[in-house]
């Protein structure tokens, strides 16, 4: 699911078509999930898509906010890395004992109070009410595309956006003239108009409510 260049989601078949012909050539099926994983669920994007991926890179979640990376596979590919195997792999933060309790906190939050569905809710929300109050303040229709708690403003198209050369002309110029008025009243979007946004377990209903109420005031300034 490409999410730094606008959240361009892609179609199942597309990417079932994809895995049959990196399989039919003998070509490794490599997810990156360090955005998507443990943000879309405790499976990612392949368990939802129902793919098994040869290999799948993880980050950011699984570090509760610390510094990590992580790669998972199939054994027979895992067993070549040392000190299993002869490929050499380090890194200077591998295994900070910081980092690896944030992340099994986080991980276990996560499934003690079942975040998913009620992140994804509340994303819904705040990205329609934000959609709402602003159609009608700019000289174009918008819309939300929202997964989990992932969500990214855009003009509205007629088809989804899946390309980067889809995304409509003057998006960018659009997006900057939000991202500083909304940030004249204290409200924060990721400065890029490519950049998604997410939601974290934080942003309750009150505070959604508080920032949409702040939103409408300072969208009158567009």
């Amino acid at each position: 699911m490409p999410a730094n260049y606008g959240l361009l989601v892609q179609r199942k078949e597309f990417l079932l078509k994809i895995v049959e012909i990196a399989k039919k050539y003998g070509t490794l099926v490599v997810f990156d999930e360090v955005i998507s994983g443990f943000r879309t669920g405790f499976q990612g994007m392949s368990g939802l898509l129902g793919i098994r991926p040869d290999l799948v890179t993880y980050g950011k979640i699984i570090g509760g906010g610390f510094p990590v990376g992580c790669y998972a596979g199939r054994k027979d590919l895992l067993d070549l890395v040392a000190p299993s195997g002869p490929v050499y792999q380090a890194g200077t933060l591998s295994a900070n004992p910081f980092g690896m309790r944030a992340g099994l906190v986080t991980l276990k939050k996560a499934e003690r109070d079942s975040i998913y569905s009620v992140l994804e809710a509340r994303t819904k929300t705040f990205a329609d009410g934000m959609v709402k109050l602003l159609n009608g303040k700019t000289d174009r229709e918008w819309e939300a595309v929202t997964h989990s708690s992932l969500f990214w403003f855009r003009k509205k198209t007629q088809q989804a956006v899946r390309r980067i050369d889809q995304i409509p002309e003057g998006h960018k110029e659009g997006f900057a003239k939000v991202f500083h008025v909304l940030l004249k009243n204290g409200i924060y979007l990721a400065p890029s108009g490519y950049e998604v946004g997410f939601l974290s377990w934080a942003h309750n209903d009150s505070v959604i409510a508080k920032t949409l109420e702040i939103a409408d005031k300072a969208f009158k300034g567009l």
